[in-house]
């Protein structure tokens, strides 16, 4: 039996306060003012939605993806998402992202421009070709991250933790590194990029 799918839907203001929503399909509908506090989903399917001012309070998502969706001024506080996509999604003006439990999952192409998304734990995380510009990521730990190819004008890295990341194609020679937290590879890698002379043999 194929799972309930919604194509083009106007759900507008819909309350589905504490739906389990697992196994649903929605594809180019307009969730606008939707209320999804404290819903649950494991393998809902979102994408090409709109969810602007969507509230995504405490909901809690696992293997669910949310591919090419719009979060204009969207609450996702306290919400947990679980090995989620969220490929080529975009944030726009000030979503709210803190506090969010993220365990693994796929960002890439996302817009997080602007973002406040300081001290979140997204290690792991596959952000490639994210756009960070703007973002403010103080204090966030992006251990093991693959952010290939990411874009970081302007965005904020202070105390951020990039041991393990993958920053392949990441021009991070104009931003503030004070306190983030490198490890040995990538702090020569900088070193070299800004004209070190590195001494492998001591």
């Amino acid at each position: 039996m194929n799972p309930p799918e919604e194509v083009a839907e106007e759900l507008r203001h819909v309350d589905w306060y504490g739906t389990d929503l697992s196994g649903r399909r929605f594809v180019e509908c307009d969730l606008t003012g939707a209320t999804l506090e404290e819903c649950t989903g494991t393998a809902t399917v979102f994408e090409e939605c709109d969810l602007t001012e969507v509230r995504l309070n405490a909901s809690a998502w696992t293997d669910a993806a949310f591919l090419r969706c719009r979060f204009r001024g969207t609450s996702l506080f306290g919400a947990t998402l679980r090995s989620c996509k969220l490929t080529g999604s975009t944030f726009e003006e000030t979503a709210v992202l803190r506090p969010l439990l993220v365990s693994g999952g796929d960002w890439s192409y996302v817009s997080l421009r602007y973002q406040d998304l300081r001290g979140l734990d997204l290690t792991g995380l596959r952000m490639r070709d994210v756009d960070l510009t703007g973002a403010d990521l103080t204090d966030t730990v992006l251990r093991d991250a693959d952010l290939g190819n990411a874009t970081v004008h302007d965005t904020t890295l202070r105390g951020a933790d990039l041991r393990g990341a993958r920053l392949l194609g990441v021009d991070l020679r104009r931003l503030d590194l004070t306190d983030v937290k490198l490890d040995v590879t990538q702090a020569v890698q900088l070193a070299m990029a800004h004209g070190a002379d590195v001494d492998w043999d001591g």
